[in-house]
């Protein structure tokens, strides 16, 4: 029967794995080009506005504010796919507009953006605030910790029932955390809807909201989560001899739906690193499902525990190998060769999770070689050790799962590098920034990552030079984390320069000129900039 089990596992796995290497090949999306370019200044309004695009994307929301701040949404009027093209509405006034757009890439996350231009003549544009509401981040993050955990050691319960006996209190916890997966599972849809559309919790009944959600790959990934929680529910209470596999079938589903969407399963070669993320969470599932009943066995000090854990020790191998290995090569995808980008948010997260998986195998190790033999022959220090050592492994593993859940917020290197070499800008970038009096244009040298330089020419709106007591350049990157890094300006025949300035990542960093005009007078000219 064991042996059928097996089989009938490993074809399981063979059918999953061909499911995910056959998943369309997206990596996550960046914003290459704009037609018309940014700030340019158009004798006439264009017809529509072509967004290009690295991959194909969903608009999600498109807004275009006028000169006097009033907004369109322009979203039904917007064509997605590797061009996004928005229509733009006839007789659009002249002056400076904004067009503001959300889009989501094929990993499932949004990104944003806006592009500035100007008809006729420069004015005056409408403010745009970044869209975060710290509250849905939060809760997203919270939630999607909480979805990890009832799915390694809820599902992960249930697969291990195909092997070994869960002890009472062991399946009564399996199956409460199965229950609440069950529910977070949509929590964390409606979650991913408004944070796809830059929405606060006010919004969370809306239709909108959930269609965001399902139309991006994370939806794909719920829709199959659900169903590996009611799967693992129904193998739980079920004392019918089937049980098992039904167990087994839902530890495959739940890590099929974590390669259907999410950073590392959407990078290239799609043929390694979807099976890659597929037996990454299957070795997890099956070493978590097994911490908790081991630790309530070992305490009854049963027959039954003997049993369970010389099951587990035999096939906990078959779990750490691909686990290691899978893990191993999608960081290296994900970060490429050591350097600076391994200190990104995104390398540190990961620094993070490879220490407590270094720790998490030190103790596998130890419990292997050390103390299982002694506690199958019954030495009961042994097994007291063993239980002590399988609780800190259960600490362990929900801090690494903290951390993974952590990885929504911040994009991989790899996912903002260039698409080739040919495409990285080493030519300087000029941004026009101007507020209600004051204009500023700024050029960075060179325009790329690395040690670069400011030069800032103040201007007024009739393009004079305009004096300034104070001149400071603050740039942020929230998509990435990044906190405001500022510094102060110094003045050289009416420009003020800034060297030796650091950008460490490419992305859409949020930039800030502020200029002390007078002593009661401060200007501060918002944009965005695109660092290749």
């Amino acid at each position: 029967m064991r042996s059928l089990t097996r089989c009938r596992l490993l074809a399981s796995l063979v059918l999953c794995l061909v499911l995910v290497a056959i998943a369309p090949a997206f990596a996550h999306a960046q914003l290459l080009s704009t037609q018309p370019s940014e700030d340019v200044v158009l004798e006439v309004a264009p017809a529509a506005i072509d967004l290009n695009f690295n991959e194909p994307v969903t608009p999600l929301t498109i807004r275009l504010i006028g000169p006097d701040g009033g907004a369109r949404d322009l979203t039904e009027e917007t064509t997605g796919g590797t061009t996004t093209t928005v229509t733009l509405p006839a007789g659009i006034a002249d002056g400076t507009h904004v067009l503001s757009w959300r889009v989501v890439s094929a990993d499932g996350h949004p990104i944003g953006g806006s592009l500035i231009f100007s008809v006729g003549a420069v004015t005056g544009a409408a403010a745009v605030e970044m869209a975060s509401d710290p509250a849905v981040s939060f809760a997203l993050w919270a939630t999607k910790a909480l979805l990890f955990m009832a799915l390694f050691a809820g599902v992960g319960g249930a697969a291990f029932k195909s092997i070994a006996p869960l002890p009472v209190r062991a399946g009564f916890a399996a199956l409460t955390l199965a229950i609440a997966g069950a529910v977070i599972a949509p929590t964390t849809l409606l979650l991913q809807g408004l944070d796809a559309l830059g929405l606060t919790m006010a919004s969370a009944f809306d239709a909108d909201t959930w269609a965001a959600g399902l139309s991006t790959s994370y939806g794909a990934t719920v829709i199959a989560t659900s169903l590996a929680f009611l799967l693992a529910v129904y193998a739980l209470v079920s004392t019918a001899p089937w049980a098992g596999y039904i167990g087994l079938a839902a530890s495959a589903i739940a890590a099929l739906s974590l390669a259907l969407s999410g950073h590392a399963s959407a990078a290239e070669p799609q043929w390694l690193t979807r099976p890659a993320v597929f037996l990454h969470v299957a070795g997890i599932l099956l070493w978590a499902g097994a911490l908790l009943p081991l630790w309530h066995l070992l305490r009854d000090r049963s027959n039954a525990a003997g049993q369970s854990l010389a099951a587990f020790s035999k096939i906990i191998p078959f779990a750490v190998a691909p686990l290691v290995l899978s893990g191993a090569a999608l960081a290296v995808i994900q970060l490429g060769p050591p350097g600076e980008r391994w200190w990104s948010p995104y390398g540190l997260i990961l620094g993070a999770k490879l220490l407590l998986v270094a720790t998490l195998l030190g103790l596998a190790l130890w419990n292997r070689l050390w103390l299982t033999a002694p506690a199958l022959s019954g030495e009961t220090s042994a097994q007291s050790n063993l239980r002590r050592s399988i609780g800190v492994e259960l600490l362990i593993i929900v801090l690494i799962l903290a951390l993974v859940a952590g990885w929504r917020f911040t994009p991989p290197p790899r996912a903002l590098a260039p698409m080739t070499a040919a495409t990285v800008a080493a030519d300087p970038i000029v941004e026009h920034l101007i507020d209600g009096s004051t204009m500023a244009m700024v050029m960075i040298d060179p325009g790329s990552v690395g040690t670069v330089s400011f030069q800032v020419t103040i201007l007024d709106l009739e393009h004079n030079p305009k004096g300034a007591q104070a001149v400071s350049v603050i740039i942020a990157n929230s998509q990435l984390g990044i906190e405001s890094i500022r510094r102060e300006a110094v003045e050289t025949d009416g420009i003020w320069a800034i060297h030796d300035f650091a950008i460490p990542v490419a992305g859409h960093w949020q930039i800030e000129v502020g200029v002390r005009v007078t002593r009661f007078e401060l200007a501060r000219l918002r944009g965005e900039i695109a660092i290749p």
